[in-house]
């Protein structure tokens, strides 16, 4: 008999992002290995609903039969993170009630956090359900908040410290996109047995899409940045590297994203008079692995803050398995695997000028941004493979069925 999983995020198809495409491999190749999914998430709205009336976004042929979608009334992500939290409640509640007027029987919940709040809908379908509860943590909550200086209530803040350690208690198992979540979970009383890693990771196809594209043998060099313009990436760094590097007529600039500080690159951009930098809206995921894969240097950066040393981007997955040298303005984690994969050049000081120079070197060095390039892809089909990294999830799914299998023939045998 085929087992159940309901699969309970805030993110999904079509939506761009980590969170989103995370959420669709996942229901992919659950698919694939023979379980049946329901999806309970809710209608596109990130970065923007009217983004998902363009067809560009519903380019895959991912059925919705099991698709559960909630709509709300607060209706787009801002700045605002009141208005944010009031989103957040609102689609939980929502998803809570779903929850509840369920009569479908279900072997497992995976639910899928930040944010936060969508883990108490999994402890809610799971004390209904009656049925074991994955908690996916992919990014580490109200720490985050605290790293970008967004909201700083402390009393909020401390209920959310609560709720967070409450959720990591009431799992059944774990699993972290970051080996460094291991050290912080395990500090709040959690166990390292039941937590475990599943990285962000390409599917076989999309690592295929580098093919299509020729290496430059012009003197012309792209830079280009891909994904959220928020607070926690600094873009607004980007524009003085690009500034500084102006009279360098062959190096051009592309940013290609979306997020609450997109309005503010834009209109810095046309104050400074830069020539050489232009934004682009967001495309669907297929379109911008695609515009990685013909650049020629790709960049990633996070803020200067101890929790964004836990975060490993995904675009810097992204870039590895376009064949992308990178120069990375990241420290911690992400740092670390740039430097195991040998894949670009990380700015150790986070300078300007070290940043500007490491442009400079892979610009004016066809054959190193090839040999970068050419690491990074390896490094990511050894490590970065859906195909291999979903059995994390399918194997800890067969221990639970085993535990509650065992607990099933001891009770009978007490009978």
């Amino acid at each position: 008999m085929r087992k159940k999983v309901l699969m309970i995020c805030q993110n999904y198809y079509p939506e761009i992002g980590s969170a989103a495409n995370r959420m669709k491999n996942i229901h992919t190749l659950l698919l694939q290995k023979g379980y049946e999914v329901t999806v309970l998430t809710s209608d596109p709205s990130y970065p923007n609903r009217n983004l998902y009336k363009k067809k560009e976004f519903w380019d895959e042929n991912i059925s919705e039969e099991n698709t559960i979608r909630v709509k709300t009334r607060t209706r787009k992500y801002t700045r605002n993170m009141l208005n944010r939290l009031f989103l957040y409640l609102e689609v939980t509640l929502k998803f809570v009630l779903s929850i509840l007027r369920m009569k479908k029987e279900y072997d497992f919940i995976f639910v899928s956090t930040p944010p936060i709040f969508s883990g108490l809908a999994g402890v809610i379908a799971k004390k209904k359900l009656k049925v074991p509860l994955i908690l996916d943590v992919r990014d580490l909550w109200p720490d985050s908040l605290l790293g970008v200086g967004v909201f700083t209530n402390r009393y909020i803040i401390k209920f959310a410290h609560l709720l967070e350690k409450y959720l990591y208690k009431k799992a059944d198992e774990i699993i972290i996109n970051s080996e460094y979540f291991k050290e912080h979970m395990m500090n709040k009383g959690i166990e390292e047995t039941n937590i475990s890693f599943m990285p962000n990771s390409l599917t076989e196809e999309e690592m295929t899409y580098h093919e299509r594209h020729e290496h430059n043998e012009t003197n012309h060099v792209s830079v280009v940045y891909t994904g959220n313009i928020g607070l926690a990436q600094d873009i607004v760094k980007l524009l003085t590297i690009a500034e500084r590097l102006k009279e360098n007529r062959n190096i051009t600039f592309n940013i290609i994203g979306y997020g609450i500080q997109a309005k503010e690159v834009k209109r810095l951009i046309k104050e400074k008079g830069l020539m050489n930098i232009h934004l682009h809206t967001a495309m669907s995921r297929k379109r911008t692995l695609q515009q990685i894969a013909a650049a020629d240097i790709a960049y990633v950066s996070l803020v200067q803050k101890d929790v964004f040393k836990t975060v490993l981007p995904g675009k810097l997955i992204d870039y590895m398995g376009m064949k992308t040298p990178i120069v990375g303005d990241v420290s911690g984690y992400a740092a670390k695997m740039m430097n195991v994969a040998n894949c670009g050049l990380v700015a150790t000081d986070k300078s300007v000028d070290q940043l500007c120079e490491n442009i400079l070197t892979l610009a004016n060095n066809p054959k190193l941004r090839l040999e970068l390039g050419m690491n990074g892809y390896e490094f990511a089909k050894k490590n970065w493979c859906w195909n291999t990294n979903i059995e994390v999830l399918t194997t800890m799914m067969e221990g639970l069925d085993d535990k509650e299998g065992m607990y099933v023939c001891m009770e009978s045998l007490h009978q």
